[in-house]
């Protein structure tokens, strides 16, 4: 069986339409997509995998998952990721700047007129349709993620084990479901059997 490559990633080099496509691309992003980082998953993935092949779909998952068990919000981190493997510590800088812009001037806008307008009929209307659409988004990110998953005994269990706890044990931080998820992966990385390394080169 041929070896899984081993992805590296460094610092990209790019030009100056790439460094300011970069500040563009993740500020689309961040203006058009609503709910979170996860919503915006699946627009990152059709730009940066899809449509400017800048990353293979398994770089963008490690790259997910790399910003997911990173401290902070997932957006914010995964533009600051792809924009250093693209274009260096500009293009982290631009990439994570065009993120944030929108989500800070929305926040700004609606901090100053909120009382405004929080009661009105058409915005409650409009948050009601959009929260359909985010749904929609994130279910479509979670059965991608479900697929490539390798599913064994071990990790339906402990999804299924996460799941009941967080439908029926509400006081129980994600925290320590996090953590448990991970103390398990390492517990089982520990005592399984390894081939010896003469037996991999082997194979």
């Amino acid at each position: 069986m041929e070896p899984k490559k081993l992805i590296t990633y460094t610092a990209g080099h790019a030009s100056v339409r790439k460094q300011l496509l970069l500040f563009w691309i993740f500020f689309i992003i961040g203006t058009f997509t609503i709910g979170g980082g996860y919503a915006m998953i699946l627009m990152m993935k059709r730009y940066l995998v899809e449509q400017y092949h800048w990353l293979k779909d398994e770089e963008f998952y490690d790259m997910l998952a790399i910003s997911q068990v990173t401290p902070g919000p997932i957006a914010v981190n995964m533009a600051t990721f792809v924009g250093y493997t693209q274009g260096g510590v500009l293009g982290s800088v631009l990439a994570t700047l065009g993120v944030s812009i929108p989500a800070v001037a929305v926040i700004i806008v609606i901090a100053l007129f909120f009382p405004d307008f929080k009661d009105n009929v058409w915005v409650q209307r409009f948050f009601a349709g959009v929260i359909v659409g985010v749904v929609a988004q994130i279910a479509t990110i979670v059965l991608d993620l479900g697929k490539r998953q390798k599913w064994t005994i071990v990790s339906a269990v402990v999804c299924a084990a996460a799941l009941g706890i967080l439908f029926f044990v509400h006081q129980v931080s994600p925290i320590w479901l996090i953590l448990g998820g991970g103390l398990v992966g390492i517990t089982i990385e520990v005592f399984k059997p390894h081939k010896p390394a003469a037996a991999k080169r082997a194979s």
